[in-house]
This record gives C-alpha cells, structure tokens and sequence, in this order.
C-alpha cells in the first residue's frame, strides 16, 4: 500500500480521492499553496500547505500526486510536478484494473488512467498525463508529457500526441497522424492528417480554427 497525498483541493482532486478509495492505495491529506487553503480539512483530511510538506509528510515515504486539471494548456499542473520533484518527492500513478493493458507498455510519472480504457502494445504514455474512461489507444502511439485526455476517444495506431495537447470527448485521430505540442482537439473532431503546434480543431470538423491553443487555454 502505498500513501499519497494529493496536490489541489478542487473538483479534480476531490475526485481522485474517491477514484482512489477502491484502490489499495491510501490518500492520507490534501495539499495546496498556503494562500490557496480555504480551509485546514477536506474530505476528513488535513489539508497541509506546499510549502510545508516535506515536515510531516517526508519525501520516500509518501507519495504526490498532482490533481491539476487542463488550464493554461496543462502547464500549471507541469509546474507543480516540477516543483514536487525538486522537493524530492516521487509522483504517484494509476491506472484502473478495468482497463486493459497488451504488453511493451510504458508509463511515467503522475499519470492516472480511469476505466474501461483498451491499450494495445508499444504504448508509451510520458509523464503528468491525465486519461479518462472508454478510450481506445491503438499500438505504436505515444502520449507525450502533461497531456490530457477525455473520453471516449479513438486513437489510431502510430499516433504521437504532442506534449501539453488536450483531447476532447469523443473525438477521433487517425492512424500515423502527429498532432503537435499545446494543441486543442475539441469534442466529437475528427483529424485525418498531421497538426502543428498549437493549433485548434473543433466543432466536429477537421477545419482548423484561426485562433492559436495559447489563445484558447486560458478559457478552457
């Protein structure tokens, strides 16, 4: 069993907290800066300030996760990973035993991956990447850092998703496309062919929108 404290106190995090009570996993507090903290318990757990978290919860014995959701393209959940790590810290994962998983897989740090999801071999998955349920993600696909991926998404095989990215429900890639980094693929899309950095599909159509992902994160 190992014992984890969560980073954030918002929806995300509370809802990891009751992803992870059926797991054999222990949640053991809520973190978040100090000028964050409403309040000193959340869910019946102490919620203890960041910049204190090493004294009663010390690095090798307890892990981090970080429960940031998509805003300014994932980088303010990146932050926190990276500020976790130079606390010495290591970033916990799961996966859902729902979700099946074919060989030559790979998965990094802070990754949390929900049910019912199908990984076929020669997945890579790099690290703080957030996946939801009943995706499809074909072999030979990597997922590279801070991505975050909905739900019911099909992604062909030979697929690289840039770092930063987020996917939108039901949205479809197909195979031997490479969507580039901080990129936003929106709801029920469909992507035939190959995307460059920071650019933003959406409104089930593979059109792309004038705007750049660095004007739309913010709002997202």
């Amino acid at each position: 069993m190992q014992k984890i404290v969560i980073f954030g106190t918002g929806e995300l995090a509370q809802r990891i907290f009751y992803y992870l009570k059926d797991s054999d996993d222990e949640v053991v507090a809520f973190s978040a800066n100090k000028s964050n903290i409403d309040s000193n318990e959340l869910l019946g757990l102490p919620v203890i300030a960041f910049e204190d978290i090493k004294e009663k919860y010390p690095p090798g014995e307890f892990l981090i996760f970080i429960a940031l959701a998509y805003s300014e393209m994932n980088k303010k959940r990146a932050k926190f990973f990276d500020a976790a790590k130079s606390k010495g810290y290591e970033l916990y994962s799961y996966v859902h035993p729902s979700t099946k998983i074919w060989d030559e897989f790979e998965m990094g740090e802070n990754c949390f991956i929900l049910a019912e999801n199908i990984i076929q071999p020669f997945v890579k998955i790099e690290d703080n990447v957030l996946i939801g349920s009943n995706n499809l993600i074909s072999h030979n696909t990597v997922i590279e850092k801070n991505c975050f991926l909905t739900s019911n998404i099909t992604l062909g095989g030979h697929i690289t998703i840039g770092a930063n990215s987020f996917v939108g429900l039901s949205a479809t890639i197909n195979q031997r496309v490479k969507i580039g980094k901080e990129c936003i693929i929106g709801a029920g899309t469909l992507i035939t062919k190959d995307v460059n950095d920071k650019e933003v599909y959406a409104e089930n159509s593979s059109k792309k929108l004038p705007q750049s992902s660095s004007e739309i994160g913010d709002m997202i």
